[in-house]
């Protein structure tokens, strides 16, 4: 007929498709989710978030909030046909990063160990990112972790790996970095030093000790004195005594690295020297005779030294003993070995000298010689005989008549008789050097009644007698 029949073929919905929407935002933004499927007649369509309608139409916006992430399912539908077909997207709504924090692994980094630091943070967060001195970590001593969140430095130095350091976070809308973390690395103690000062000193000073060592943290000291210890601080004064003399011992420890080192010194206290005095070996020096002095004194003595006449002593009749200390004379002589002797005690800081010693030499008795007097004379006069002999001390003398004993000094008178004829002898002596010396001297008395003949030959003869000595005559009338 002239009116056609229109033919009605119900047909899907094929398949559903979300289409131009992105699957992340941030809050705030506008979200536009629209969902096509090609249907005859036009699909139903419902939103589905989470399992939960949202929406009955093809195409319906928010505004994004975190409330708002999550799957959305479309649902398109003909209920001609009876076909439903979905379409699913995932939303994720990123909010801010907050500031993250950056931790480490040990209370304390400390020089040669290994040491990690991990960035802290909460958050959407897809990626760890780490600076150093603001560049990106490089070397082999700069390990990551997979996830790129712990950064560890083995063999920690003191100058390469003190930072700053920096962990930043980030997604796809935020990023956020952490305040600059400085590595405080621990090392040391280095070496120990004692700052320099002398070893010597007097008593009665004021001296300080100060001990060094390059630390961190500063080193804590400990002193020791010949091993017990005397204070605990880096530096310390005392006032110089003996009490002070020994070894010094500075003991420099870190308790974060576990390290001690150590220095010494040797301390040397000395008092004032006291006056030495000289001692003799015997107690006479003798003429050829040895003798030896010693410079006796107590106290810190490190050299001994002697003057003759304030001179060093020389020649080969002197000889010292290995510490110097006793000064012998070989074979004395009574003009070259009085002195004064000297002797000096000294150490690094100190001397001292005795009084001056003179040496009393003894010597003699030399020749015995018996001076001007007569050989001859009569009777009834004074006879004085005199002995001389040069000694020292000075000789002791004996008179002897005939072989008896009739003088102890060194002169003695007598009135001339006939009994005082004879040889007269003279011992001089010396009970220091043991000697004695004799001098022998004939005395002839002649009565006063000779005559003059008699007096002549005497007078003749007598000269002959005194040469020959042989044998006193005594004439009587």
């Amino acid at each position: 007929s002239q009116y056609g029949i229109l033919l009605f073929l119900p047909d899907g919905p094929d398949i559903a498709t979300i289409v131009h929407s992105a699957n992340e935002y941030p809050p705030g933004a506008n979200i536009t989710l629209s969902c096509v499927a090609d249907s005859n007649p036009a699909a139903q369509f419902t939103w589905l978030h989470n399992g939960q309608p949202v929406s009955n139409s093809a195409t319906f916006s928010i505004i994004a909030s975190l409330s708002d992430a999550g799957t959305y399912t479309c649902t398109a539908s003909n209920s001609f046909t009876g076909l439903t077909h979905t379409a699913t997207k995932n939303i994720i709504i990123y909010a801010p990063l907050s500031k993250p924090t950056i931790v480490t692994s040990n209370i304390t980094a400390v020089e040669t160990k290994d040491f990690s630091l991990t960035c802290q943070a909460t958050g959407q967060i897809h990626a760890y990112q780490w600076f150093i001195n603001r560049v990106a970590p490089a070397g082999s001593r700069i390990q990551l972790s997979p996830d790129k969140r712990t950064l560890t430095v083995s063999r920690l130095t003191r100058r390469d790996n003190k930072g700053p350091y920096e962990c930043e976070i980030r997604n796809p809308f935020y990023s956020n970095r952490s305040d600059p973390f400085t590595l405080d690395v621990a090392y040391g103690p280095d070496i120990a030093t004692i700052d320099h000062i002398s070893d010597q000193f007097a008593t009665g000073i004021n001296v300080t000790l100060s001990c060094v060592a390059d630390s961190n943290p500063p080193a804590q000291f400990t002193w020791l004195q010949n091993g017990k210890s005397v204070n605990n601080s880096a530096s310390f004064s005392i006032i110089t005594s003996l009490n002070h003399i020994g070894n010094y011992t500075c003991i420099a420890t870190n308790s974060f690295t576990g390290l001690t080192r150590t220095a010494n010194k040797t301390l040397m206290i000395y008092a004032p020297l006291s006056k030495p005095t000289i001692v003799t070996s015997n107690n006479t020096a003798v003429e050829t005779k040895d003798f030896s002095m010693t410079c006796n004194a107590t106290g810190q003595i490190h050299a001994y030294q002697w003057f003759i006449n304030g001179v060093a002593p020389d020649g080969r009749r002197i000889q010292l003993s290995p510490d110097r200390r006793t000064l012998t004379l070989s074979s004395l002589t009574r003009f070259d070995n009085k002195g004064p002797f000297v002797c000096e005690i000294e150490n690094p800081l100190f001397r001292n000298r005795s009084d001056p010693f003179p040496l009393n030499v003894t010597y003699g008795p030399d020749i015995a010689t018996i001076v001007r007097s007569a050989g001859v004379y009569p009777t009834g006069v004074n006879i004085t005989l005199s002995c001389v002999a040069d000694s020292n001390p000075p000789a002791q003398f004996t008179w002897l008549q005939n072989g008896q004993s009739v003088s102890n000094s060194a002169i003695f008178s007598v009135i001339s008789s006939l009994n005082h004829a004879g040889t007269y002898t003279c011992i001089a002596s010396n009970s220091f050097t043991g000697m004695t010396r004799t001098a022998t001297k004939n005395i002839i008395i002649y009565g006063e009644y000779l005559d003059w003949a008699t007096n002549f030959v005497l007078g003749f003869l007598f000269p002959w007698y005194e040469r020959n000595r042989h044998k006193i005559f005594c004439l009587v009338p």
